[in-house]
This record gives structure tokens, sequence and C-alpha cells, in this order.
């Protein structure tokens, strides 16, 4: 298969290879490369599936597609994948595929069908009462400086970072300043409530608003 306009080459079958009724395939892995291999291997080149072996050093297969509740860590999908719908080589794919959820239907259709029914994104980056949008426009007038600090704590491990509220980062006047500036105007939003219930931040000892408990839902919050 290779790029054309419209669909007249992404919907017809390739040719049957010559003498695959005798060949074999050994997949080293099976990640996302491994395993769209050994789908492609059955689908297009039309091979026997019992014929195809793949190999994997792991327990569970996946690779980075996996979801696993790592000991100490917890539920963690290392892959951390978004299903934009311009992957084209992955709906194509999965166009092929049955869903386990519904066999009569593959897993193009069954995501397609639920995303319908309830969307999984969002553009609200703050809200309101557990799910309305608190309008700000995303605008967050963040400098180079604060964004680069973000990017620093997001990929500092967590075990430096137990126990450390984000005011107990060393700043100097004006950006402590702005940091309280920045948690006054999220006051009365979901975010708000929701960092004061993880310890982000402190409560405000003027709030009497209870806090909301730890492992809430909050819908509107990606």
């Amino acid at each position: 298969m290779y790029y054309s306009s419209g669909n007249y080459e992404a919907f017809a079958h390739p040719a049957k290879p010559e003498g695959i009724e005798n060949k074999s395939a050994y997949l080293i892995g099976t990640g996302l490369a491994g395993l769209s291999a050994a789908c492609y291997l059955v689908r297009d080149a039309q091979m026997d599936g019992s014929r195809v072996h793949l190999f994997e050093r792991d327990a569970e297969p996946g690779g980075a597609c996996d979801g696993w509740d790592y000991p100490q860590i917890g539920f963690t999908m290392r892959g951390g994948r978004e299903m934009d719908n311009h992957f084209e080589v992955m709906w194509d794919l999965f166009r092929s595929i049955p869903s386990i959820e519904d066999e009569s239907m593959s897993v193009l259709d069954y995501y397609y069908q639920l995303n319908k029914r309830d969307p999984n994104y969002s553009l609200c980056r703050a809200t309101l009462n557990q799910g309305e949008d608190a309008n700000l426009e995303n605008k967050f007038n963040l400098s180079d400086k604060a964004c680069l600090e973000i990017m620093t704590l997001f990929f500092t491990p967590e075990s430096q970072l137990d126990d450390k509220p984000i005011t107990a980062m060393e700043m100097n006047p004006l950006e402590k300043l702005a940091l309280h500036k920045g948690i006054e105007k999220l006051k009365g939003t979901d975010l708000h409530g929701l960092l004061t219930a993880f310890g982000v931040i402190p409560p405000d000892p003027a709030d009497d608003t209870p806090a909301p408990a730890t492992g809430a839902v909050y819908p509107g919050i990606h």
C-alpha cells in the first residue's frame, strides 16, 4: 500500500504473496510494532495465524500499551498514549480487529460509538461546580520561566516530591506574589478544591467550605 488520493488504495486488498503458505514469521517483542506486524501479516499477507510466533520477555504482552499494577507505584500505563482521529495507520488496523466488548463490531467502530456517547476529551482546563467551565479562556499568563519550572517539576522523581506542598518551593518575593495571585484566581474552582484535598496547596483558614475527599471524581478535569 502507498499514498494516493482518496480511498482507492486504502480499501483494496493486497494480492496473496506467492508461497506464503510455507512461510513463518518470528517477531521479537509484543509491543506496538510486534503486535501490529503480526496483525498485518495475517490480514494483508494472508499468513496463517498459527505460523506467526511472538516472543516476549515480560510476563504480559503489550509493551508500552500495557496497564499494570506495579508494586509500590500503583496502576500505571507506561505508554500513556492518546487516540487522535488522525492516526490513519492505527485506525486502519483497528477496523479489522473485533472488539472484545462486542465481537460484532470492530475496535474502530466500538471506540467511535463510545466516543460519540461519552466524549473522552475536553478543551476546558479549569472548572467550577464539578464540571462547569470556569471561563478563564485558557489565559493563565505563564511566563517562559514559569513554564520551565512546571516542566522541571514534571520530570522530578516522585521520591523527591513526597510530603512537599507547592508552597515549599524556593521562590523570591515576586514569585511568591505571583503564586498567591494564581491561587486566588483559582479559588472556588474544582481544581482549587482538588489541589487542596491532595495537599498541593494549603487550605485557606477563612474558607469553611469542606474540601472534596481525596479520590473523588471531578468531571471535566483531564
